[in-house]
């Protein structure tokens, strides 16, 4: 159970999610009890009832209602609905009709896409629109960041300090200009896929020749560095011939007759990578926000709802992430392109991507698919490319990750459905802002709005 507190007739403090409407008071049944209606099926809605009934509420479940048989509950008295889903659409609906069959009645529902859920906040002013992201990043990405770390709260994070273990609120530092101008120059310099690299070698070969032979031409022959230039390009496309070449001594003849061959080449190499960026899918740049950071950086393995949403928070506060996804064709690779996040495309098990994506020099490793098999098997080749990375885990519904992590250490693990139904069951309850978040000893704890915190079972 909670210490004081997650009681639905609370008094608000007036704050409200950025998607979410105002709650009403806390309306009860006639033990006392606040009535929540969950609708959804599968473990999340299980678990929200279960919060539900340990922060002192009664839930009622309907796992796939009919429209006819959701109005039906909601008429029976039910005045707080939590749709759970993981289909945006099916959440839409359902919120629409439960909207419809009591008008006023107070909507929590779990929506991913912020243009479904600004939508159906405008229709259902009284809605809270929160999805499973919304409610883990805050704890995902402080693990991220730092050990002591336990959530992000707005540009500031909690942490642990004192004697007795007590929670403080410390202020995040973002990178200073520097680094931040380091990696960005490291990222431009060291492109990811093979046509970049072919394109940035052969521009940076032909410049370094057209330098080479410039300064030649100065320091032999007395040309001014406009008329160097003019003739180290000459020479370089073979435009016309270079008057040294052909008068001159024999040794810059030599000179010429190699740099115009190497010339050739380099043309022919920058020329294949340009068609190759041009042909295929641009999802890391060569410059530009989309350019793959090299130093300090986040990898993000998996790019569903959680992931997408870890990688704006990374940015946010001023940490470049680089996601890896095995689905060319998902949603939030298009939205993550929109964003300016780099995306590469492949499988976070490969050790050669992981070297490939300098995970020695990356500040983290986040694995968050929604197969927790998967991310442990993310975990132990990240690992093995470098035990000394940090490692994030997403755990769900399988057992698989606590198992595993009670026979060796796979990093620090994260139970989003948890924390999500602990989240959702506080918003119900009258909690819109809570931020909830588990310590070092797997202890979950709530973030009120008001600046405290409470330990929950």
């Amino acid at each position: 159970m909670t210490s004081k507190g997650l009681r639905g007739d609370d008094a608000q403090d007036g704050s409200a999610h950025a998607l979410s409407g105002c709650i009403g008071a806390a309306v009860s049944d006639p033990g006392g009890a606040p009535v929540v209606l969950v609708v959804g099926d599968g473990e999340l809605a299980v678990a929200v009832a279960a919060a539900v009934e340990r922060s002192g509420g009664s839930a009622r479940r309907l796992p796939r209602p009919t429209d006819s048989e959701l109005a039906e509950a909601v008429h029976a008295g039910h005045v707080r609905v939590v749709v759970v889903s993981h289909d945006d659409i099916v959440a839409l609906r359902h919120a629409l009709v439960a909207a419809h069959a009591r008008p006023g009645v107070r909507l929590i529902v779990t929506i991913f896409d912020r243009t479904v859920a600004s939508q159906i906040h405008r229709a259902v002013p009284n809605s809270h629109v929160v999805s499973l992201a919304d409610a883990s990043i805050p704890a995902l990405a402080a693990a991220c960041l730092g050990d002591a770390l336990l959530a992000i709260d707005g540009d500031g994070a909690l942490t642990t300090g004192g004697p007795d273990g007590e929670l403080r609120r410390v202020a995040l530092t973002a990178p200073s200009p520097g680094r931040r101008a380091l990696g960005a120059i490291l990222a431009q310099l060291r492109p990811f896929d093979v046509g970049a690299q072919l394109l940035v070698a052969g521009v940076a070969g032909l410049l370094l020749l057209l330098l080479v032979d410039a300064v030649v031409l100065i320091a032999a022959f007395g040309e001014s560095p406009l008329d160097a230039a003019y003739d180290a390009v000459k020479t370089a496309t073979a435009v016309a011939p270079n008057p040294h070449a052909e008068d001159g001594p024999g040794w810059y003849e030599a000179f010429a007759t190699v740099a115009m061959l190497l010339s050739v080449v380099l043309l022919g190499v920058s020329s294949a990578g340009l068609i190759n960026r041009l042909l295929s899918r641009r999802l890391t740049t060569i410059v530009g926000r989309r350019a793959l950071p090299r130093h300090g950086h986040i990898v993000v393995v998996g790019l569903g709802q959680v992931g997408f949403r870890l990688c704006l928070e990374m940015r946010r506060l001023g940490v470049a992430p680089v996601a890896v996804e095995r689905d060319p064709e998902t949603t939030h690779v298009h939205l993550a392109k929109r964003a300016g996040i780099p995306v590469v495309i492949g499988d976070g098990v490969d050790r050669a991507l992981l070297e490939d994506l300098r995970l020695s020099r990356a500040r983290a490793i986040a694995a968050v698919t929604s197969d927790d098999l998967v991310n442990i098997a993310v975990s132990v080749a990240a690992l093995a490319v470098h035990p000394g990375v940090r490692v994030v885990l997403r755990a769900g519904d399988d057992d698989a990750v606590t198992e595993t992590r009670a026979l060796f250490p796979i990093g620090e693990v994260r139970d989003v459905n948890r924390i999500g139904a602990e989240t959702f069951a506080a918003i119900a309850l009258g909690r819109p802002d809570a931020i909830v978040f588990p310590d070092a000893d797997g202890r979950l704890h709530i973030r009120v709005p008001e600046g405290g915190t409470e330990r929950l079972a």
